[in-house]
């Protein structure tokens, strides 16, 4: 087993870091792809859920159109099951703007 050093912790951050760059940009290419309209002006996680939130039947084919794309498949789990699972990983998503749109929006 290999010797977990600062440098090979700092390269694999490295790593990482430079891996979810690309993974957003490549989801962003294909939101891109599939979002026809116009929507430079959306700037924060809330401003998009309240743009999604005005046309739920919409947002859900988008979502299905995406998943199918980057083949995903299987049924959706309840946002409560994926909230404890989130919580059990150590993410909070209190931390991530995006999120704290989402449950602003569910609580209003």
């Amino acid at each position: 087993m290999e010797k977990v050093t600062l440098d090979t912790v700092l390269e694999r951050l490295d790593r990482l870091e430079k891996g979810i760059i690309e993974l957003n940009e490549n989801v962003s290419v294909l939101v891109d792809h599939v979002v026809k309209q116009e929507q430079d002006e959306l700037r924060t996680g809330e401003q998009v859920m309240a743009y999604f939130g005005k046309n739920k039947e919409e947002h859900a084919k988008l979502v299905r159109e995406v998943f199918e794309i980057m083949d995903i498949n299987g049924e959706p789990i309840p946002a409560e099951e994926l909230q404890e699972r989130m919580e059990k990983s150590g993410i909070r998503p209190i931390d991530n703007e995006f999120s704290r749109a989402i449950i602003k929006e569910r609580y209003r």
